[in-house]
């Protein structure tokens, strides 16, 4: 069958039009092999625009099509639709982008239009080289992984769990609740931590469609979004251990965050002056009324040590600030007429509530002390908290108590987590999100939710927010009884010419390769593979290769752009 290509150039209002002479780019391409068409719209995303496109391809029996418009991020997807509706396999499109690469940076109208005919010729050389590529639809597993009992994966456990959908929650203590359950008030609303977590735990228990893993540990997650293979192993009564194998759809990381111990604490007194307590440790004696200082008695006066371990962990833990506010309030009010100085050195405090709560605590008798530096020692007399000020002088404090707020750290295991889920860690050492912004609670994998503080520490609040926008993702991605189509233009591996050299495996960032010793060669699942290119630019012997980014068409293309 006769290639019958159609190229049509989009003016994107002003954006394109004012900027390239589209005319004679027209022109250029209009007698070149294999065009029948060559023609322009105003808005070609638009409805009209649309229909433009649709009713050309019918007119004039199209079957390849090239657009020369805006960024593939932007509009690829619109156009493969137009393809779609009209009977064009979407494949035997390309889209050249003439704005953002063009029309934005080149201010000289003759430079930008010969550069546009340049890309323009490129496209349509190239897309004669296209193959047809038919999706495919894989059945899913409905079912949810959740690693992680405290408040944060108890709440997206409960979002996710229905008759339809089974969730699996794995918590490697004995019980249920994490650091949440053991706290008091929480700021700002001054709730029960514990009677939250409380609650949480009643809710999970009484929920048949929620299976609890105590004394457990997710050890092996293979697979992709839809269909993952997981293995459970827990701890016996008789030492010994048991291992649980259950298939998910998605697993939401829930693991959240610990408190920095050792030197950055020692080195303020922690351990070996009588008085230096951690915020921890505060929250302990205040929830069970053992707040005591010097000699059992209650505290006269207490400093805050706010950002212990700052520097060393090289990020500021968020929470911190509002922690101590919240405990300076306790224990004004428990030990009435007490001294409580707050020593930080930059105060965070995000949001009009939280505002409001620390201006709170300082209407009760909190003292803020902005410092550079903090040192901490023991005497007869009590606690010397020596400090200097923001305006460089020293002062000392006499005090009966000190403590200590030190970072938040990632957990133990978080190294391993990472490695086995095939998810990438910031420079914190927390799992690093996705976007910061656009998708905080996802990872970089397909079907990886990042709850909680696992991707950094956050309050009880905004950890059960993030949970349940985690479960909201999950829920409208991953329906019972629904397909998924996994993407198309992947890479494949060509037996013959591969070595077994396993480079390709060092470089996929999805796991999507695995290596066959009986044969000496590698092979891609195309289920995991996102066509992300890493194999076949790393492929020593060129075995490798990616649909829709072939050698062929991409030589066809830089050969007629630098002509």
């Amino acid at each position: 069958m006769a290639r019958r290509i159609g190229f049509f150039i989009c003016e994107c209002g002003p954006n394109i039009g004012e900027n390239v002479d589209i005319d004679a780019v027209l022109n250029a391409v209009e007698d070149m092999d294999d065009v029948v068409l060559a023609a322009r719209f105003g808005l070609m995303c638009s409805g009209p625009g649309k229909d433009f496109l649709k009713t050309n391809i019918k007119t004039e029996k199209l079957t390849h099509l090239v657009v020369a418009a805006c960024s593939p991020k932007q509009h690829e997807l619109t156009f493969m639709e137009v393809c779609e509706d009209s009977g064009i396999n979407p494949f035997l499109f390309q889209l050249t982008n003439i704005r953002e690469q063009v029309a934005w940076v080149t201010k000289d109208k003759e430079e930008a239009t010969e550069k546009t005919i340049r890309l323009a010729k490129a496209a349509i050389r190239r897309v004669r080289y296209h193959d047809p590529l038919s999706k495919t639809a894989l059945a899913v597993n409905a079912d949810v992984l959740v690693i992680g009992g405290g408040v944060a994966g108890m709440a997206a456990a409960l979002r996710l769990a229905s008759p339809e959908r089974r969730v699996h929650l794995v918590e490697r203590a004995s019980s249920l609740g994490g650091r949440v359950a053991a706290q008091g008030p929480i700021y700002p609303t001054m709730a029960s931590g514990g009677e939250m977590a409380a609650s949480l735990v009643d809710l999970v228990e009484g929920n048949d469609w929620i299976v609890v893993h105590r004394y457990s540990e997710v050890s092996v997650v293979v697979g992709f979004f839809g269909n993952f293979e997981v293995v459970v192993t827990g701890e016996l009564e008789d030492g010994g251990t048991l291992e649980t194998k259950v298939n998910v759809g998605a697993v939401v990381v829930a693991t959240g965050a610990e408190v920095l111990e050792g030197k950055p604490l020692e080195d303020l007194g922690h351990g070996s002056i009588d008085g230096v307590v951690s915020s921890a440790e505060l929250e302990a004696m205040l929830a069970d009324g053992s707040i005591g200082g010097k000699g059992g008695k209650a505290p006269k006066s207490v400093a805050f040590v706010q950002c212990v371990g700052r520097d060393e962990v090289g990020y500021c833990s968020e929470i911190c600030c509002m922690n101590s506010a919240k405990q300076a309030r306790l224990l004004l009010e428990a030990a009435k007429g007490a001294k409580v100085h707050i020593l930080y050195r930059d105060l965070c405090v995000p949001g009009r509530d939280q505002q409001a709560f620390l201006e709170g605590a300082v209407k009760a008798g909190a003292n803020l002390v902005r410092t550079t530096s903090v040192e901490v020692g023991g005497s007869k007399d009590g606690i010397t908290v020596s400090h200097s000020l923001d305006d460089g002088k020293a002062e000392k404090l006499m005090v009966d108590m000190v403590v200590l707020s030190p970072a938040m750290v990632p957990p133990k295991g978080t190294e391993g987590m990472a490695e086995m889920l095939n998810v990438e860690l910031d420079p914190s050492g927390f799992l690093l999100e996705a976007h910061e912004k656009l998708e905080p609670m996802a990872a970089g994998i397909d079907g990886i939710y990042l709850a909680g503080s696992a991707s950094g520490p956050r309050s009880v609040g905004d950890s059960i927010v993030q949970a349940e926008a985690c479960a909201g993702r999950v829920l409208s991605s991953l329906i019972p009884g629904r397909t998924i189509e996994p993407e198309i233009r992947v890479s494949h591996i060509l037996e013959t010419l591969c070595t077994g050299c396993q480079t390709c495996l060092e470089v996929c960032c999805y796991g999507a390769i695995v290596y066959d010793p009986t044969k000496n060669v590698s092979h891609i699942n195309a289920a995991i593979c996102r066509g992300c290119g890493n194999c076949v630019a790393a492929c020593p012997s060129n075995a490798i290769s990616l649909y829709h980014f072939t050698y062929k068409q991409l030589y066809q293309e830089i050969v007629e752009a630098i002509r």
